[in-house]
């Protein structure tokens, strides 16, 4: 995960509360018509469009007709408020808000569904596309309010008779995908609100296209893949909410414990168990190497092989420091540096010890920075971690290589429905190996632990503590 994809998507959070932000926003994305007018509807075609809801919808949703309007604000030089806002001050909240669903009329050749809300092109799967998620303003249209900094450009602009925000963000890289543009679409006459996300593998034009082939209809018509279901602003709010209380939380209290917390080490060789009834783990071997003749060269994907240069040999990382932009400055890149990079290989063992087979047996690998800090043990919480000084122009570091990743990358046992990560069932006395694979920086051989609990890493958790990290420093 590259930094300035993390600017644009979501950051880290406790498992439970990803999960949430995932299921309500991650597929936000919005777009627009191609040929699209500024400005303000009239008032005829705002009372067209209310009356037109009350016979598609067969209900009053409000108590008279009023108008709404999405507008945006400036809030500094490259800060955008975006709201909708009403003829008059008053917070009136709807008396009855039809359901309905969101159907996706148009998407680019080449793209196609992932899951509910997104799409991608087939040559990129799951690495960029479009994303959209629509909202019920079951809290009155004049609370939908979100703000963005470092927006390059936002324009208005007008679909199907309403009114819509385009919004640009830098991207750094050319030769990386990130999610640099949203379009907000708001339907004040049924109450619900469009947002995408669309990537920059996707052009402006598209993304508009994909926006004005989207139809609200009532649930229950039309059933189909491409309809979306929509979310209440009311449970988004609070999530939202909670997940900015979690990121101004003090997270070196996460990162940060005692030396005595990390008892539980354990050495390459030595057996533990996994937590789950008669399943023991053992790490059995740790390689490094400076190419990727360890792997299954059948496993081996597209981006594995960019890593290396024509020797086969693992090519080095880029560092590049970053000044985040914020209301007042875009984002850049200051400067940029080389770290040399290591496949580190790990060899690990599942035996079931118990009376009865063992089926459908996850695994999850994840090899965390840690290193002794103010006699304190402290998790890094990036790849590659540093920390700006007085004077330095860049507020963040972020590694371009692989890496950058701290789940495992490569793995050679398949199973379960969808053919991933899963050992399919492992017979009483029996063992079953898996190998897994990073790509490191050579500077952080030394602060390595394999993470082997099933709910992933990024920080301590109890969990994690109680089975124990695996001490594979070189």
């Amino acid at each position: 995960m590259r930094l300035e994809d993390l600017k644009y998507e979501f950051p880290e959070m406790p498992k439970e509360m990803r999960e949430m932000i995932e299921r309500e926003v991650e597929k936000q994305v919005k777009t627009e018509h191609p040929q699209f007018q500024r400005g303000r509807k009239t008032v005829g075609r705002t009372i067209a469009a209310s009356i037109a809801a009350v016979l598609l919808f067969g209900t009053t949703v409000y108590a008279g007709v009023r108008a709404y309007r999405l507008t945006q604000e400036p809030t500094g030089a490259h800060g955008v408020e975006v709201k909708i806002t009403g003829e008059d001050d008053t917070k009136k909240a709807p008396l009855e808000i039809s359901d309905v669903k969101m159907e996706v009329g148009y998407v680019p050749e080449g793209m196609v569904q992932t899951e509910e809300g997104k799409y991608s092109y087939e040559t990129d799967l799951q690495k960029g596309g479009v994303s959209l998620v629509l909202y019920k303003m079951d809290t009155g249209d004049e609370q939908f309010e979100v703000r963005h900094d470092d927006v390059s450009l936002s324009e208005n602009f007008t679909v199907n008779g309403y009114e819509g925000v385009y919004l640009e963000m830098p991207h750094l890289y050319e030769d990386d995908i990130s999610f640099n543009q949203r379009i907000y679409v708001a339907y004040t006459d049924v109450h619900y609100v469009l947002e995408m996300y669309a990537a920059s593998d996707v052009t402006k034009e598209e993304a508009m296209k994909i926006a004005e082939g989207v139809k609200l209809v009532p649930v229950g018509e039309g059933e189909g893949a491409a309809n979306i279901s929509a979310y209440n602003w009311s449970e988004y709010q609070e999530i939202a909410e909670a997940n900015e209380q979690y990121a101004d939380a003090d997270l070196e209290e996460n990162r940060t414990i005692p030396e005595e917390k990390m008892a539980n080490t354990h050495a390459v060789g030595e057996s533990f168990p996994s937590g789950q009834e008669g399943l023991t783990l053992k790490v059995k071997d740790v390689q490094v190497a400076d190419d990727l003749s360890l792997l299954n060269p059948a496993l081996v994907d597209e981006e594995l092989k960019n890593e290396t240069d024509e020797n086969g040999r693992l090519l080095p990382a880029d560092i590049q420091y970053i000044k985040e932009g914020d209301a007042d400055s875009l984002s850049e890149v200051v400067r940029s540096r080389q770290a040399a990079q290591k496949l580190v290989y790990v060899t690990v063992e599942y035996t079931n010890e118990g009376e009865e087979a063992l089926s459908d047996v996850l695994f999850v690998g994840t090899l965390e920075r840690i290193a002794k800090k103010d006699g304190q043990m402290q998790m890094f919480s990036e790849a590659y971690y540093e920390e700006p000084q007085e004077g330095d122009a860049w507020t963040n570091a972020c590694n371009r290589g692989l890496s950058s990743f701290w789940e495992m990358y490569y793995y050679d046992v398949f199973g379960g429905e969808e053919h991933k990560n899963y050992i399919d069932s492992i017979l009483p006395g029996e063992t079953k190996t898996v190998h897994m694979g990073w790509i490191v920086t050579e500077e952080e051989l030394d602060r390595l632990y394999l993470n082997l609990d099933t709910c992933g890493g990024m920080e301590f958790s109890d969990s994690s503590l109680a089975l124990g990290y695996v001490d594979i420093r070189q």
